[in-house]
């Protein structure tokens, strides 16, 4: 696809529908040149948080176990895109694409001939994709608000059949709770990979965690920062180009390899608080979900890793008490 310039007029239209989508009669997207705007903009965006769970899951040794890919929900296929560009093309075989949106299918699939003109690449829904959906490892992205509760319900039914799942939304209160709800349907068939260090019950669903959401941030690249369009994309806008808040989940079906997390492994959930001397953690492992206080005088070097966001979102805590932790190192994974 050639370099295409932003079109400020379709950029806001689009906009005002993502922001009050009860507006929507049909699908956002009305030509493939609304299309293609959302593609470079947008969606581009949505590919740098996929990027950021790619990168996590290479760092837990987790790899694709089938070369049969479905695109849920494909809008104009930044998921099966940021999967092509982490594992290469000859890790597909088959490419299955669904969207509500006919016109969306048809951008995807142009955009994969462009990278691979040789893979096979079918529009089908979960139904028509049938007996071969055991096989498949199921891609979805941001759908989840846009769906019912009997939607979501059924969704999820179809997706714990897959041999994988990788899950990505936006990372607000509303996507994080929606997705967790998800997993709690999965775990029926499946094993969790990431963000989750054990098979339990999540435990934000407990009533004192009931304000607390699981989202993580990814790193926008330089170009977010240099190319004059994306910062006039950011002001007319009103988007915040340093802050990619996401949701993910990653699951594998029961009868594959688990990936254990060790014992004393913990995830960092959100983003550190910091204040004067200190942070405040919010931690999730197998003990269960945890506001911890970090003084810098008790360990600087976590304390300065923490703060740089650079190790990844796994820390093992070495010494915890009165609810703070006083020792601890980024997890190798």
């Amino acid at each position: 696809m050639e370099r295409a310039s932003f079109d400020w007029e379709i950029l806001e239209k689009l906009r005002m529908r993502f922001l009050k989508p009860e507006s929507i009669s049909g699908v956002y997207w009305e030509s493939k040149q609304d299309l293609l705007q959302y593609h470079i903009s947008f969606g581009k965006r949505i590919g740098w948080k996929w990027r950021a769970v790619w990168e996590e899951l290479g760092r837990l040794g987790w790899k694709p176990e089938s070369k049969i890919l479905v695109d849920w929900g494909c809008g104009s296929g930044v998921a099966i895109l940021s999967f092509l560009e982490a594992f290469g093309s000859e890790a597909v075989e088959k490419i299955f694409l669904w969207d509500h949106s006919t016109l969306a299918c048809e951008f995807a699939k142009e955009c994969i001939r462009e990278i691979d003109d040789q893979v096979s690449v079918d529009i089908k829904s979960l139904e028509e994709i049938g007996d071969r959906l055991p096989e498949t490892l199921c891609l979805a992205s941001h759908v989840l608000n846009e769906l019912s509760h009997n939607e979501r319900q059924a969704l999820g039914t179809s997706f714990r059949q897959a041999k994988q799942v990788v899950w990505v939304e936006p990372g607000n209160f509303e996507s994080s709770r929606l997705l967790i709800a998800q997993r709690e349907l999965l775990l029926k068939n499946m094993s969790v990979i990431a963000p989750c260090v054990c098979q339990d019950g999540c435990p934000m669903l407990k009533e004192q965690n009931s304000r607390h959401w699981c989202h993580f941030f990814a790193r926008s690249p330089q170009e977010a920062f240099t190319e004059g369009e994306w910062a006039r994309f950011a002001s007319l806008l009103e988007i915040d180009l340093r802050s990619l808040p996401y949701s993910y989940l990653a699951m594998n079906r029961s009868d594959l390899e688990k990936l254990e997390s060790p014992e004393n492994v913990s995830r960092v959930i959100g983003k550190p608080r910091q204040y004067k001397g200190f942070a405040k953690i919010l931690s999730c492992d197998r003990r269960g979900l945890n506001d911890f206080e970090l003084q810098k005088r008790d360990d600087k070097a976590l304390w300065k890793s923490i703060k740089k966001g650079k190790d990844g979102s796994l820390y093992e805590w070495q010494k915890l008490g009165e609810g703070r932790i006083k020792q601890g190192t980024p997890s190798a994974d």
